[in-house]
């Protein structure tokens, strides 16, 4: 899926092992998986899938339906500093099985270095898209070389194989991966996004937590006479304040079909009502001083380290926030994730959340068998609960984490993301994985009504006028939802 990530030093790319690698220890940093923010996982109606079934189709045999031989099996995958070990587990379990299958995992942090390969039709067997250089999934499914997942939902789960893989599954899965009508991707963790505050400093000043837009502007009122700051967020990546606060306040003031018609392109759409009231309200933080000084040049780590120092009390960060900072986190500090208010109280709890971080088997992989093999080990339950274990992110697989005692932000997380889908699935936001640059271009314009001095009609034009260039544009796929 094509993501925007907040950047790391650059690191060779470095292929390693299990024999190199097992044995790690020590906290995870910024997991491939759970520490990147995500635009959403690539939609259905996205473009020409990729071919049909696998070579290795799901046969008889529940202990190797993909028929996996001998061989190598290459795959890549997103590393934000952390080393990624939540794959040792996964590794040893498909090596376990299949003695004579090598697993190769190459991390990088810089997933574009793999496009040469699809253009000399030399792809990887495996990749998992996360990152600032991740690949643009859309354009790929378009070109057919994505090779469908279909298999690998029918086989038989690693751990029942009286059940298959998909109903092993919560749902959301197919419907994330699924482009141009094919499944294509297999994303494995629940993402969410929050607005998370310090429990203990509330508690300390006597603040309750807002539930609606307009509690939430008078505690920030009484935040601001404290000497502190009510929000920080990253101006790098402008994908936080994006996801974070503006689509789910356009979500709660016009419900989610403001979004669906800015997917489809539809003639005015960021026009709508709904749109310009949300701009009105995130420019409302800028008047009234409600921001952070500085958070325009500021990193994501850089703004969430201030928020940890109470230079700030709320910042719109994904589920990821607990493993990335876990080492900066000061003693006393409950960190706890919420919804964004709402205008609408009865939307008070909605929030984007959706299956992400997803993996992707090439059309052209020299192993798909075992690519698919791997996938399924990574969807059985002692997989997941390790993931959940070194990440405190949960993941898509149904009852693995139902008894796990995780951290307390993880808790809130979980509850956060059950009081969203009790009042309605969330649908995931498709234009900036569909259309990259026009993506740019919206969330620009958002962080110059956020920090600089563009006002909400500069705001409205602005991103109707990289729409209208997107559906004028005759080069561009347009699909729909």
């Amino acid at each position: 899926m094509s993501v925007e990530h907040s950047p790391t030093p650059f690191r060779p790319v470095s292929p390693t092992s299990r024999r190199s690698f097992l044995g790690l220890t020590g906290a995870v940093g910024a997991l491939g998986l759970s520490a990147c923010a995500t635009s959403g996982a690539p939609g259905a109606d996205a473009g020409t899938g990729g071919s049909g079934s696998s070579d290795g189709g799901a046969g008889a045999d529940p202990e190797n339906p993909f028929g996996v031989g001998d061989g190598e099996l290459k795959a890549f995958v997103f590393d934000g500093g952390g080393g990624v070990p939540y794959l040792d587990l996964t590794e040893q379990l498909l090596e376990e099985k299949h003695p004579g299958v090598d697993a190769d995992i190459v991390r990088t942090e810089d997933l574009s270095t793999l496009q040469p390969q699809f253009v000399n039709g030399t792809p990887p067997d495996l990749f998992q898209n996360s990152g600032a250089g991740s690949l643009d999934i859309t354009s790929l499914a378009a070109n057919s070389q994505l090779a469908s997942l279909e298999d690998l939902m029918a086989a038989p789960s690693w751990d029942d194989p009286e059940i298959t893989v998909e109903e092993s599954l919560n749902p959301g899965v197919r419907e994330a991966g699924t482009v141009g009508g094919t499944l294509v991707g297999l994303n494995t963790v629940q993402y969410a996004w929050a607005l998370w505050h310090d429990a203990a400093l509330l508690e300390e000043k006597g603040w309750e937590l807002p539930t609606t837009w307009d509690e939430l502007m008078s505690l920030s009122a009484q935040i601001k006479d404290e000497g502190i700051h009510p929000f920080a967020f990253t101006g790098q990546h402008a994908n936080y304040p994006d996801e974070g606060l503006f689509q789910p306040l356009v979500a709660k003031l016009g419900g989610q079909e403001v979004w669906k018609s800015i997917d489809n392109l539809e003639d005015g759409a960021w026009q709508q009502d709904a749109v310009r009231e949300a701009a009105e309200a995130l420019l409302q933080l800028r008047t009234d001083e409600l921001i952070l000084p500085g958070v325009a040049q500021m990193t994501h780590v850089q703004s969430q380290t201030a928020w940890l120092n109470h230079e700030a009390v709320f910042i719109p960060v994904g589920a990821w926030l607990e493993n990335e900072m876990r080492s900066a986190i000061p003693e006393g500090f409950r960190m706890t994730a919420s919804a964004l208010p709402s205008p609408d109280p009865a939307l008070a709890d909605l929030t984007p959340n959706n299956p992400g971080a997803g993996w992707f088997v090439p059309e052209g992989a020299a192993n798909r068998p075992a690519a698919l093999e791997f996938l399924r080990a990574l969807l059985s339950k002692e997989s997941a609960r390790n993931y959940a274990e070194l990440s405190n992110s949960v993941t898509v697989v149904a009852g693995a984490h139902d008894d796990q005692q995780l951290s307390e932000p993880f808790t809130t997380l979980i509850a956060m993301i059950e009081r969203s889908n009790a009042v309605e699935p969330w649908q995931v936001v498709k234009y900036p994985t569909w259309y990259p640059a026009m993506a740019e271009e919206t969330r620009a314009a958002l962080i110059a009504l956020l920090l600089d001095d563009l006002d909400v009609d500069g705001f409205l034009s602005r991103c109707q006028e990289a729409a209208d260039r997107t559906a004028g544009d005759d080069a561009i796929a347009k699909p729909t939802r």
